[in-house]
């Protein structure tokens, strides 16, 4: 059955089968919000021996290199700061949550949380060039931008079968693919987002980060996302491994090419160091 002839509801049925976030990852969400110290979220990331690993890592890795090794959890924790730990916190429990049991050929789930890591990065330099509150918000909805594509391989498999073949078919984005055959990846992800309680304004980037201006009015995160996804996909960061083509700039939306071609020179530089940690985590 495809999804032109299925309502909204029972298209969607399958995510009241979506499982919690584990409960380490709950706690330690739980104590970032309430501004935890350092040695205080130390005791509760440290039940975690694989997340302990990864952050050390990447307080050493050459992103965040300082002049001494870090040698302990609560150092790495500080390094990094409460920011970045979150994103490492939440990567390494969707990793396991939203794993598709299926394989799917012209699909790497791998890649697809690359390009996600060159979407937040490129979201957080934009962010902190245009003066935005909280750039660390801005990186984790950059992060977090295409759940739903991660959720259409593990309760849609049929369809996103579906939408593979439309892709290599046409020689479409997968965006396109999905409006041919009627559901949006957006939308799929501001459900899984409300499920697991993330704030309004990360459920409206992660549903509108493809069209952020609604009703007249631009939504600021979901525009990041939208400038994100197109400076990443200029650097490489591409989901798709036989479509590079980049999104087409809508002419309601305001473009500040200068800003973005700054961003990607950034971007370009670091490039080689992003790939180098995320890759591990997401293949160990």
């Amino acid at each position: 059955m495809g999804f032109r002839t299925m309502d909204i509801a029972s298209r969607l049925k399958n995510l009241d089968k979506l499982p919690t976030l584990p409960q380490v990852t709950q706690r330690i969400l739980e104590a970032l919000a309430q501004d935890a110290s350092a040695k205080e979220l130390e005791k509760i990331i440290a039940e975690d021996q694989a997340l302990t690993a990864r952050l050390l890592k990447l307080a050493n890795s050459p992103l965040y290199v300082g002049a001494n090794p870090v040698t302990s959890l609560t150092q790495a924790i500080v390094r990094l700061g409460l920011g970045e730990v979150r994103n490492v916190v939440l990567t390494t429990a969707m990793r396991y949550v939203l794993t598709p049991t299926a394989t799917y050929k012209k699909f790497n789930i791998t890649r697809l949380w690359i390009h996600a890591i060159g979407v937040a990065r490129a979201v957080y330099l934009l962010a902190q060039e245009e003066g935005m509150a909280s750039p660390e918000t801005c990186y984790t909805a950059g992060l977090l931008h295409d759940i739903g594509r991660l959720a259409l391989t593990v309760f849609f498999p049929e369809e996103f079968l579906r939408i593979l073949a439309l892709t290599e078919a046409k020689d479409i984005s997968f965006k396109e693919a999905e409006e041919e055959l009627g559901l949006s990846h957006a939308e799929v992800g501001a459900l899984v987002a409300e499920k697991w309680r993330f704030s309004e304004e990360l459920i409206q980037a992660i549903k509108y980060h493809h069209a952020p201006k609604q009703n007249g009015r631009i939504l600021s995160m979901a525009f990041l996302i939208f400038k994100g996804d197109i400076v990443a996909r200029a650097v490489g960061f591409v989901p798709e491994e036989n479509f590079s083509k980049l999104p087409k700039w809508p002419k309601s939306l305001p473009l500040n090419k200068k800003l973005l071609a700054k961003v990607v020179n950034v971007l370009k530089k670091e490039r080689q160091d992003l790939l180098s940690f995320w890759t591990d985590v997401f293949v160990s």
